[in-house]
């Protein structure tokens, strides 16, 4: 059998090593018995398999036994050799479930094709994707029935994954140029035909779309005369590309709607076959409408700051990134005399006094180095050849993206303003010369009640250092006792802004506290707001303990003279205890103006006889009165303050007013009611007009003679203190009116005071 080959198995020749293969095999197990069996059906389709190139293979039997030949050995991979004669089902069982509907469609007489099949294979021990074109045919045998199959088969595995890296890689690119920043359009022939355009071309163009296979014409008819079609023209004819940078195109991107002005940057680019002739144009680009907007913007915004910074009351200029001058102001050529030639760049340092050139030119370029803003003060050189003082301010330009543009700055002619600090300087020498030769202790404190300045006498006096005394250390020189009292007052003036002054102890530097008097004015802004207090304090310790003396003098005074009182009215009332009752009135009257006269003696003893208040002095004689509820009072006035004798004087008018009234008038009834007002009456000798008004009282009727009241109160008032009395009876109640001159008396009206 393995010699040479008998007549009868001729088929199995060639076929090259599956030839071999199959003519060694040994099928006596084979459900196909030996090949010298084979029914000439078999033998016929073996024998053409075996023979061609083309890899084929035999499923045959019932058990679908397998054959194929040499072009097939490739595609079994691992498989290889001892799947030779297996059923078909055990050869490719991997694939079975996806290949038996079609082998059994061929076993049932159909044949059938297809292309790039794909089947998962493990072949080589491993699971593979594979694709194959083949067809299914059924073979029949000499009985006519359907005894197997034949399949003539290739591998296309290699050619459908380079179609599909292929077509990835368009779609890749196509959805590259689909998705583009810049517009971009394939035109074709003479008529520049569309044949692609990406999304940005059409939202260029706006609401067309549907532009594939129409000319350029006809999609944008808005364009002729606008000169873009002469240049597709000329592209196509000469085959020399074109390019454009801030070309203005006219397009109407929605239906109906006006033409809309859009600028792009363009290019149109020539597309030539293998024999270089044109057959298309390639058009891309970017729509730069907001970019030359706004370089527009910026020419404009440039130019109002140009004519902004050239009409301004400052010099402006504006540097590189390096630090040269790259603008200057026309007021900066009118001021220094520079021209463009000679100022731009580093030139304006030579308009600078040479004594300031050089460190405000190191001032200059380590702010540049360090990008932050700086000022500075230098004299500057004026076109007639004199210095004036300028100060220059500048701050860093940036970039949206942060990038360091340079610095825009101003400098300002300063002269006035250094000659009026020169004197201020000089002011506040000349305030502190003073100051420090005045035996007062003067300081100066903030709104909050810091010290901001006090003068050698205070350190002389206090011993306190300038450290120890500034912000509120001052005050720990004032006695304890006296902070208490004056630090709670000083805090209140600074908030009512009222004139802060009164007495306090200071510690010397001995230790020993001396009584000053002291005085502060607030100095405010144009808008109220207290900026400074500017006081005093003068020591009064001496005179303090003359005024402690003086004082403890008019206390023995005021004691002698209330014993001497005392000692007239006993004797009066010792000397009056027998009189008759006819007489009785007259010595009560007596008795009364004694009382009226040490009740007002009692108001001066308690002012130190410096005076007193013409409201206290009428409240203190009218008091017995009001004592009694059926007694009415009403009185308003100013505040005045008079010398003794004038307080003496109207003390007695008014008691011998009340005390008629009460005998004669209103205030014998529950019914009446007395008005005492007064008031200021300005000239060259101030005048206090003083009003008493009965009201309610019984009928007043004009007494028929001139009663020692009535002379009491003319007398005390005219011959003591110069005064008019005019005393009235009518019928509703008696009116006196004094007129009295307040040459000597103090005080001024206040605001009015009600009882």
């Amino acid at each position: 059998m393995h010699g040479k080959l008998g007549p009868s198995l001729d088929f199995l020749s060639g076929g090259g090593e599956m030839g071999a293969l199959m003519r060694a095999h040994d099928w006596s197990t084979s459900p196909l018995g030996p090949p010298e069996n084979w029914p000439q059906s078999l033998r016929t389709v073996v024998s053409l398999m075996l023979t061609s190139k083309f890899p084929m293979f035999i499923a045959w039997g019932p058990h679908l036994a397998f054959l194929y030949n040499d072009g097939y050995r490739p595609i079994f991979g691992a498989k290889h050799p001892h799947a030779l004669g297996l059923p078909f089902r055990d050869v490719w069982s991997e694939i079975w479930p996806d290949i038996e509907p079609l082998v059994t469609k061929a076993l049932a007489g159909e044949a059938t094709y297809h292309e790039d099949l794909h089947l998962v294979m493990e072949r080589n021990g491993y699971p593979e994707d594979t694709w194959y074109t083949f067809s299914y045919s059924p073979v029949r045998d000499e009985t006519g029935g359907i005894a197997g199959m034949f399949c003539a088969c290739t591998e296309t595995t290699q050619e459908v994954k380079s179609r599909a890296a292929l077509k990835a890689e368009q779609d890749r690119l196509r959805e590259l140029f689909k998705q583009a920043p810049g517009f971009m359009a394939m035109l074709s022939g003479r008529d520049h035909v569309f044949e692609l355009a990406n999304d940005a071309y059409l939202q260029l163009v706006g609401h067309r779309r549907d532009i594939m296979g129409k000319p350029v014409r006809e999609v944008l008819p808005e364009v002729a005369g606008q000169g873009f079609f002469e240049l597709l023209d000329k592209v196509y004819t000469t085959g020399e590309p074109f390019v454009g940078r801030n070309l203005r195109v006219g397009l109407q991107r929605k239906p109906g709607s006006r033409v809309e002005d859009r600028f792009v940057d363009l290019v149109y680019q020539p597309i030539t076959d293998s024999e270089g002739k044109v057959t298309g144009i390639f058009a891309e680009g970017y729509d730069v409408t907001e970019r030359v907007q706004a370089e527009e913007s910026l020419r404009e915004s440039e130019a109002r700051f140009r004519n902004l910074a050239d009409n301004a009351p400052v010099m402006v200029w504006v540097t590189a990134p390096d630090g040269t001058c790259a603008y200057l102001s026309r007021s900066w050529y009118e001021f220094t005399g520079q021209t463009l030639e000679t100022g731009l760049g580093f030139g304006w340092l030579d308009a600078i006094h040479p004594d300031d050139r050089d460190w405000s030119d190191e001032v200059f370029r380590n702010a540049n180095l360090k990008r932050e803003a700086f000022q500075l003060e230098y004299r500057l050189r004026r076109a007639d050849g004199t210095y004036r003082w300028a100060i220059d301010a500048a701050a860093p330009r940036f970039g949206s993206d942060g990038t360091f543009l340079g610095y825009v700055g101003s400098v300002l002619d300063i002269t006035e303003r250094k000659q009026i600090e020169d004197r201020l300087s000089a002011s506040v020498a000349e305030f502190r010369t003073v100051t420090n030769v005045t035996p007062a202790l003067v300081w100066v404190c903030s709104g909050t009640g810091r010290s901001i300045f006090l003068n050698q006498r205070w350190h002389e006096f206090t011993g306190q250092t300038v450290e120890e005394a500034e912000g509120q250390g001052w005050a720990q020189a004032m006695h304890p006792e006296d902070a208490e009292r004056i630090l709670p007052y000083w805090q209140h003036c600074r908030e009512t802004g009222e004139t802060y002054e009164g007495e306090v102890r200071y510690r010397r530097r001995d230790g020993e506290y001396r009584w000053h008097a002291f005085r502060a004015l607030p100095h405010a802004d144009q808008n109220g707001v207290i900026e400074k207090w500017f006081g005093v304090s003068v020591d009064i310790h001496e005179r303090k303990e003359w005024d402690d003396h003086r004082e403890l003098l008019i206390n023995e005074l005021n004691h002698r003279v209330k014993n001497t009182l005392t000692i007239v009215q006993a004797m009066a009332a010792q000397s009056l205890r027998h009189v008759s009752d006819e007489d009785r009135p007259k010595a009560q009257a007596f008795e009364d103006r004694l009382f009226a006269l040490a009740r007002a003696h009692d108001v001066l003893t308690r002012e130190n006889w410096e005076g007193a208040e013409l409201r206290e002095i009428i409240d203190e004689v009218v008091e017995p009165y009001l004592r009694q509820k059926t007694k009415h009072f009403e009185i308003e006035g100013p505040r005045l303050r008079l010398i003794p004798r004038t307080a003496l004087a109207i003390a007695m008018a008014v008691h011998e007013l009340a005390t008629n009234a009460a005998k004669y008038g209103a205030l014998s009834v529950p019914s009446g009611c007395v008005v005492i007002t007064w008031a200021i009456t300005p000239g060259d000798v101030p005048r206090l007009v003083l009003r008493w008004q009965e009201r309610g009282g019984p009928p007043v009727t004009v007494p028929t003679r001139r009663g020692f009241g009535t002379r009491l109160i003319e007398r005390s008032l005219a011959q003591d203190i110069g005064g008019e009395v005019r005393l009235t009876y009518a019928p509703a109640g008696a009116v006196c009116v004094m007129d009295i001159p307040l040459s000597e008396a103090g005080g001024t009206a206040e605001h009015p005071s009600r009882h």
